[in-house]
């Protein structure tokens, strides 16, 4: 056995966390650029952690998935100020955005330099500017990962700009923090933190460390996304899916994802379809043609476990025979897409004729090559098909 564990950023994790934010920025400067929406900055008290610690700083609004022209313009903005740290405040698109504009002041050049698939694939080569992330929704993980998802509209793709040295220095969650996100956030953020927990578990590159993780944060969405989707106030329903969200995080970073993943870079790059939309609608159809691909492999076995190993936390019981019980996690997962009123991807102007191109780009992406399975053509179209 064999395998490699990334290096997380300093976590703290719990309850009232934010109010140490100053104490952090002040460990990395006392110049920072704090790049966030305009509704996740109203969250949190800048005036106050700022005044208080004699730290000065400048707002960079990130409205929106982060685009090339975003990312540099962001980079220029930092660079005129002489930022000495960088504070992301968000959900997992405006804490890419910070991630990535903290990477490039230390680089030099545009975003689309470093950018895979589709850009240069230039190395990231110099530490970037001390990183602080701040997540306000429970979902991406992207606090704890190497990688920023940047979103080019003329080449209709996403891509990752990725390295190590773009971890943060610190990863700041305070649940409170996402007590008034709105239900509709809740819901696609939640479903993108399921996913990724579950294409990490049956990642064909998991391993032991990632799997145990992995297997407690599903059971921490299972148990509390619903909840907190029906009521946003519930506390302990938030603090599980803060976990739950920055456990996908760290088993994505080592462990990969699939084919959700791989749909969700040329789907959102093409169509205004959210990040999360896209990893809720196609979850539960990916996973069910994982099993049905899977299925005739004597190789096979262990991933299948796997997934009955997921149904065995939707029951809350052992399942005495497992090989029979795949479909659990399957029908639970499209319960529970229809519960939290996840829309279909046709809404989003997504046609069948789109199905080709958009299967094409899939099949290059970095994510897909996790999947457990090698899916034909016709399985994809049928998963994209199921979501229209």
């Amino acid at each position: 056995m064999q395998f490699d564990l990334l290096a997380t950023p300093q976590i703290y994790f719990g309850t009232g966390k934010v109010e140490t934010l100053g104490n952090l920025i002040s460990e990395f400067g006392s110049k920072a650029l704090i790049v966030g929406s305009e509704s996740a900055l109203k969250v949190i008290n800048l005036e106050k952690i700022f005044t208080n610690q004699n730290l000065e700083y400048i707002r960079f609004i990130a409205k929106g998935e982060p685009t090339i022209e975003l990312v540099d313009r962001g980079v220029a903005a930092g660079l005129d100020y002489k930022a000495e740290v960088v504070v992301g405040v968000g959900g997992g698109s405006a804490l890419d955005a910070g991630k990535a504009i903290a990477g490039i002041i230390k680089n030099g050049g545009s975003a689309r330099d470093y950018m895979d698939v589709i850009g240069k694939g230039l190395k990231i080569i110099h530490p970037a500017l001390p990183y602080i992330a701040v997540p306000t929704t429970a979902g991406t993980g992207t606090e704890v990962t190497k990688n920023a998802v940047i979103k080019s509209p003329e080449d209709g793709y996403k891509a990752s700009i990725r390295s190590p040295l773009l971890v943060p220095k610190v990863a700041l969650i305070d649940p409170t923090l996402t007590l008034s996100v709105p239900s509709k956030i809740t819901a696609s953020s939640g479903l993108d933190a399921l996913c990724q927990l579950i294409e990490a578990y049956t990642s064909n590159k998991s391993n032991p460390v990632t799997d145990a993780l992995a297997l407690l944060g599903i059971q921490k969405a299972i148990n509390s996304l619903l909840v907190a989707y029906e009521d946003g106030t519930n506390l302990n329903a938030r603090e599980d899916m803060a976990l739950a969200a920055l456990l996908s995080g760290i088993c994505l970073a080592n462990a990969g994802l699939g084919a959700v993943h791989g749909f969700a870079s040329p789907l959102g790059g093409s169509f205004p379809i959210p990040h999360g939309v896209v990893c809720a609608a196609l979850l539960a159809g990916v996973v069910e043609q994982n099993i049905l691909s899977l299925k005739p492999s004597k190789t096979s076995l262990q991933t299948l476990v796997k997934y009955a190993k997921m149904g065995e936390l939707v029951i809350k019981k052992p399942i005495k025979y497992r090989e029979d019980d795949y479909q659990i996690i399957i029908d639970y997962l499209k319960t529970l897409t229809q519960k939290l009123h996840t829309p279909s991807l046709s809404t989003y102007g997504l046609k069948e004729t789109d199905f080709p191109a958009i299967i094409e780009k899939v099949k290059k992406s970095s994510s897909y090559r996790y999947n457990p399975v090698k899916l034909d053509d016709a399985a994809l179209s049928g998963i994209l098909r199921q979501a229209l």
